[in-house]
């Protein structure tokens, strides 16, 4: 395991696996880490949910960051959600539970734009 010196490190890492699904939710860590690493930057959290229309904002995000470096492979992907960042009516609710203050609703915008849906 990469970065592991010891038996207890390598201990540590594998607790996550009998970790408690608060114990596992890496948002709260992250949100204290330095405002530069995150901030406006979607970690895929899901902590913007639930939307108001459906959109999953989480995958959402991820396609569209995926498809600006392999915009091929990821449309399809992206086009078998059942409600795309098209059906997004701005409504704001899901940015106030960002912990990383993305703008979620230009965020859909963009998507909207690169996927044509």
């Amino acid at each position: 395991m990469v970065g592991v010196e010891t038996v207890e490190q390598l201990e540590e890492a594998l607790a996550y696996e009998g970790a408690t699904a608060a114990e596992r939710d890496y948002a709260s860590v992250l949100a204290g880490a330095p405002k530069h690493a995150y901030m406006g930057q979607c970690t895929y959290c899901g902590h913007c949910a639930p939307c108001t229309v459906g959109i999953n904002i989480a995958l959402s995000n991820k396609f569209a960051d995926l498809a600006e470096m392999v915009p091929a492979s990821v449309a399809a992907h992206y086009k078998a959600m059942d409600v795309m960042a098209g059906a997004c009516i701005a409504c704001g609710d899901c940015e106030p539970r960002c912990p990383f203050d993305v703008p979620i609703i230009e965020r859909m915008e963009k998507t909207e734009e690169l996927f044509g849906c």
